[in-house]
C-alpha cells in the first residue's frame, strides 16, 4: 500500500476497457462505493512482496483471471496486444522494449525472463494456461536485472497461479466454437484440515479443423489437441511455517509449434531455377511445377503432402515455495524443475508434388522434403531469500540463486525418396559415411548451462513522501556444449557427377587433420553486476512518480548446430533510463505513464549468412550496439458505475547504432532503394552478395506503434447481470530481420474482438459468447520461422555472368483468423 493511508477496496473482480491513452492495467470491480463504483486495488508480487499495483515503481502490466475471461485475453497474442513494448514472433519469442531473441539454435537466452509461482521456466507452454488456472499475469518491462536476474533484460513475466482454496469447491468450463473447436476443464479444491488443502484440475482441448486450409493431401496447418493436468498443495504445520507444492504436465499433439505459431509460404512457388545459387544443396522441388501457390491468393490456404506436427511430450513442472516467519523478517525458498521433449515438422518443399523431376539429372529427382525439429532440455533452480518485515522506513531483501540445466537439440532436413543420399561420397569419390535417414542437412548440438547470483535491494523512505530504492545483483554463467553438422548435396553441375550421386560437403573445422572434422566444442563464462537505483516521489495517496536508473545483463553464448564462422557471442548489457508517473484521479480514472531511454552494447543477433565451406547458409551469432527509447501509455477510466474503458498505446523507437558487414538473405545484392551498402561484395555461384551496415536498422520484432482498447457495460438486473465488452487492437508494422529491405517487413494490421458474458445473481454459473477478429481481418506476425530468401528467376542454363534476383521467397506468420463460439463456467 502507498504510504498514505488508503480507504480499503476489494481485491479485483475485473473489467477491462478502453480510453486513448493506455491498456493493461487493473480490473473493476461490479459493486459500488459508498462514493460510487470506484476503481479496485489491485495487489501484484512484481518485486517479490505484496504490494499495489499504483505503488510499485515498475512498469507493469496486470491481467486477473476476471478481467481476461471479460475482455478476451485467451492467447498470448492477445497478452501482448495489450502490453505496451511488448512484441511476440512466429518462432515463439517474447520481446518488450526491443529486447528479445532472435533465434531457436540452442546456445543463448531469451531477452525476457518468465516465471511460473516464482520458477524460472524456459518454455512459452507455462504461457498458455487458461484463466482458470492462473490467478494474474504481471508482464514488468525494462530491466529487472537485481530481483530477477536471469534473462530478463527485456523484462519479466510472472504468472501466479490460483491455489487450494479453504473450504470445498470447484469450476467446470466448457467451450465449443467453429473449426470443430471443444475445451473441457475443471478444478476442485479439497480441503483436509484447517491447515492442510490440496487442489487438483485438468483441461482437454481439441481442434480438429486448422486455420490453415491444406487442399493437398496432407493435413491441415494449425490444429490443435492438448492436455494438461495439475496437482496443488498448501500446508501450514505452524503459524510461522507454510508450503506450497505444485505439479503439472502438458501433452500437446497440434500441427502448429508451441507458441500457437501459423506461417506460410505467401509468394509465389520459384518454378524456373534447377538450383539456388546461395547455399542450396538439392535440386529446387519447385522447379517447373505448373501448380500455383493457394497462399498467395489467400495466406491461410496451403498444398502440401507431408503432415505437419507439433509434439509436446513429457512435459513435466515440479515448484515448491517454503516461507518462514523469523519475525524481522521472512525467510523463503523458491525450487523448481522442468523437464520436455518438443518435436515439430512437416512440409519443406511447401507443394504436394510426388512425380519425379527427369531431364535434369541422370537420375530422376523426387521433389518430397521434410524437415523436423526435436528438442530435449530439463533444469532446475533454487533461489533463498529473505525479505524484512515491519513498518519502519527502511525495507529491504537479500538473496542466492542457482540454476541448472541440460539441452540438447536436432534439426534434420531430409528427402526420403531420393535413394542417392543413403549412401554420399566424399568429394574426393571415397565412400563418406552412410545417410540412412537421407538428410541433406543434419544439425545437431548439446549444451549444458549453469548460473548463480546474490542480490540485495533496499529502499529507505525519507519522509512520507520521498523514498531511495537501491538494489545490485552478482551473475556468473558458464555454458558448455558441442555441435556437429552434416550436409549432403546432389547438384546438376558436371563436378557433381550430373547428380548421379549425392556428396558429403561439410564445412571442415580442422583441416590440419585427415578427412572432415564437421564438429566442435565451446565452452565459456561471463559474469556482471547488475542493480538498480530508484527516487520515487508519493506527494499524496493517489500519486507516484519516480526516476530510475537500472543496468540490465544477458551472458554471452553460442549458435549451436550450424558450426558458423561466428558462433560465439559476448555477453549483453542495457543502461535503461525511465521515469514514470502513476495517478489516480477521484477514485475513477487511472493514468500510468512511462518514458524510457535504452543504451544497448553489444546485443546479440542471430544473422542467417554462408557457412565457412560456402556451401549452406549458416547462422552467425553477432554483438552490436543499439539504442531504444519510447513512451507508454496505460488508463482504465470508470465515467459511470457500470461502464469500464481502458486503453494502451505505446511508442517504441529502436535503431541500431552500429554493426558492420553483412548480406541480407532477402536481398542479397543490396537492390532495395533501401539498402545501406557497405564492407564490399563476394559472390556465390554468380550471384553477387552485397555486404551492409545495420547502421540505422530498426530491431527485431519492434512495432512504433502499438494500441489496444477494451471497453465494456455491465447491465444490472434481479436476475444477475449482462456484460457487452468490445476491443480493439492496432499494431503498427515490423521489421523481423535487422536489414532495411521491405521483405523483411510485415504491415501493420487491426483486430476487433466482440464478447458477451451472463453472470447468475448467486456467481454460480457464466455463460460467455464471444467473437475474435470478427471482420476477419488478415495480418502478418512475423516472417515465420524461416528468413526470406532471394529468387533468381532464369531459364535452367543460364548464361555465365552475375545473377539478377528478382523477387524473394516469404514465409508469413499469420494471425488467427476470425472465430467464435460459447463458453460455460459452472462453480460449485
Amino acid at each position: 500500500m502507498s504510504r498514505y493511508a488508503v480507504p480499503a477496496r476489494t481485491l479485483l473482480v475485473a473489467g477491462v476497457s478502453a480510453l486513448t491513452l493506455a491498456a493493461a492495467a487493473p480490473a473493476f470491480a461490479q459493486e459500488a462505493a459508498p462514493q460510487g463504483a470506484l476503481l479496485d486495488e489491485l495487489v501484484i508480487t512484481a518485486e517479490k512482496r505484496e504490494q499495489s499495483l499504483q505503488d510499485v515503481p515498475v512498469a507493469v502490466s496486470a491481467f486477473t483471471s476476471e478481467r481476461r475471461d471479460i475482455a478476451g485475453i485467451t492467447g498470448i497474442q492477445d497478452f501482448v496486444n495489450f502490453t505496451p513494448g511488448m512484441n511476440y514472433s512466429g518462432t515463439d519469442r517474447v520481446s518488450l522494449r526491443g529486447a528479445g531473441r532472435n533465434t531457436f539454435y540452442i546456445g543463448n537466452d531469451p531477452g525476457v525472463a518468465s516465471y511460473s509461482d516464482g520458477f524460472y521456466s524456459a518454455s512459452s507452454s507455462e504461457l498458455f494456461k487458461t484463466p482458470l488456472f492462473i490467478e494474474r499475469t504481471e508482464i514488468l518491462r525494462g530491466p529487472q536485472g537485481t530481483l530477477y536476474g536471469r534473462n530478463a533484460i527485456g523484462g519479466a513475466i510472472n504468472q501466479v497461479s490460483k491455489r487450494p482454496s479453504h473450504e470445498f469447491g470447484g469450476e467446470i468450463r466448457a467451450l465449443y466454437g467453429n473449426y470443430d473447436r471443444y475445451r473441457l476443464e475443471g478444478a476442485v479444491s479439497l480441503p483436509v484440515a484447517d491447515n492442510l488443502r490440496f487442489k487438483i484440475g485438468a483441461s482437454h482441448e481439441d481442434q480438429s479443423k486448422g486455420f490453415i486450409k491444406n487442399i493437398g493431401p496432407a493435413n491441415d496447418g494449425a490444429t490443435i489437441k492438448r492436455d494438461y493436468y495439475e496437482a496443488q498443495m498448501e500446508f501450514e504445520p505452524t503459524d510461522k511455517l507454510s508450503v506450497y507444492v505444485r505439479y503439472n504436465r502438458s501433452v500437446w499433439d497440434d500441427t502448429t509449434g508451441v507458441g500457437d505459431r501459423l506461417a506460410n509460404l505467401t509468394t509465389p512457388y520459384d518454378t524456373t531455377r534447377v538450383f539456388g545459387p546461395i547455399g542450396q544443396l538439392q535440386v529446387n522441388p519447385q522447379f517447373g511445377y505448373t501448380t500455383a501457390n493457394p497462399g498467395v491468393s489467400d495466406p491461410y490456404v496451403m498444398n502440401t503432402n507431408t503432415d505437419g506436427y507439433g509434439q509436446l511430450r513429457g512435459n513435466h513442472v515440479a515448484t515448491t515455495t517454503i516461507t518462514y516467519d523469523l519475525g524481522f523478517a521472512e525467510l523463503k525458498y523458491i525450487g523448481g524443475f522442468q523437464k520436455y521433449n518438443y518435436q515439430t515438422g512437416g512440409d519443406y518443399d511447401n507443394t504436394s508434388r510426388t512425380a519425379p523431376i527427369t531431364g535434369i539429372l541422370a537420375v530422376p529427382y523426387y521433389p518430397t522434403q521434410t524437415t523436423d525439429f526435436d528438442e530435449h532440455k530439463w533444469y532446475y533452480s533454487n533461489e533463498v531469500n529473505l525479505t524484512s518485515s515491519g513498518d519502519g522506513p527502511f525495507r529491504w531483501i537479500l538473496g542466492a540463486y542457482q540454476y541448472h540445466e541440460k539441452y540438447r537439440q536436432r534439426i534434420q532436413l531430409a528427402n526420403p525418396n531420393q535413394a542417392q543420399l543413403a549412401q554420399p561420397l566424399t568429394l574426393t569419390g571415397a565412400l563418406a559415411a552412410p545417410n540412412p535417414n537421407r538428410n541433406f542437412a543434419d544439425s545437431q548440438a548439446a549444451l549444458k548451462s549453469k548460473a548463480w547470483a546474490v542480490f540485495g535491494q533496499g529502499t529507505y523512505e525519507f519522509n512520507e513522501q520521498f523514498a531511495l530504492t537501491a538494489g545490485l545483483r552478482y551473475t556468473k554463467d558458464k555454458k558448455s556444449g558441442n555441435e556437429f553438422q552434416r550436409l549432403v548435396i546432389q547438384s546438376p553441375i558436371a563436378l557433381l557427377a550430373n547428380g548421379l550421386y549425392a556428396f558429403d560437403v561439410s564445412s571442415d573445422m580442422d583441416p590440419a587433420t585427415p578427412g572432415v572434422q564437421n564438429y566442435r566444442s565451446m565452452s565459456d563464462s561471463w559474469d556482471a553486476v547488475t542493480g538498480v537505483l530508484n527516487l520515487d516521489w508519493t506527494p499524496d495517496a493517489d500519486t507516484l512518480g519516480y526516476a530510475k536508473y537500472s543496468r540490465g545483463y544477458k551472458s554471452g553464448g553460442f549458435l549451436l548446430g550450424t558450426l558458423a564462422p561466428d558462433p560465439q557471442a559476448d555477453q549483453e548489457q542495457v543502461d535503461a533510463f525511465e521515469v514514470g508517473l502513476k495517478k489516480t484521479f477521484a477514485g475513477r480514472l487511472q493514468v500510468n505513464a512511462a518514458a524510457f531511454y535504452n543504451d544497448y552494447k553489444d546485443l546479440q543477433l542471430n544473422l542467417s549468412q554462408l557457412n565457412a565451406a560456402g556451401t549452406s547458409a549458416s547462422n552467425n551469432f553477432v554483438n552490436v550496439n543499439a539504442e531504444a527509447y519510447g513512451l507508454e501509455l496505460e488508463a482504465i477510466w470508470r465515467p459511470i458505475d457500470n461502464l469500464d474503458l481502458s486503453a494502451s498505446y505505446g511508442y517504441l523507437h529502436t535503431e541500431i547504432t552500429s554493426g558492420c558487414c553483412f548480406y541480407d538473405p532477402a536481398d542479397p545484392g543490396a537492390l532495395d532503394p533501401r539498402a545501406t551498402p557497405q564492407g564490399g561484395s563476394a559472390t556465390s555461384n554468380g550471384a553477387p552478395l552485397v555486404f551492409q551496415t545495420l547502421k540505422g536498422s530498426q530491431l527485431y520484432q519492434s512495432p512504433k506503434h502499438k494500441f489496444a482498447g477494451n471497453a465494456n457495460y455491465t447491465f444490472d438486473f434481479d436476475a444477475g447481470s449482462l456484460i457487452l465488452s468490445a476491443t480493439y487492437t492496432w499494431t503498427d508494422k515490423t521489421y523481423y530481420q535487422p536489414f532495411k529491405s521491405e521483405a523483411n517487413r510485415v504491415k501493420a494490421y487491426d483486430v476487433t474482438d466482440l464478447r458477451v458474458l451472463w453472470n447468475d445473481g448467486e456467481d454460480r454459473y457464466t455463460v460467455i459468447g464471444f467473437v475474435k477478429n470478427v471482420f476477419d481481418n488478415k495480418g502478418f506476425t512475423s516472417n515465420g520461422s524461416t528468413t526470406p530468401t532471394a529468387i533468381y528467376d532464369s531459364p535452367p542454363n543460364p548464361q555465365a555472368g552475375a545473377l539478377t534476383q528478382t523477387r524473394t521467397a516469404i514465409t508469413r506468420g499469420l494471425i488467427q483468423p476470425r472465430t467464435y463460439g460459447v463458453e460455460l463456467q459452472y462453480r460449485f
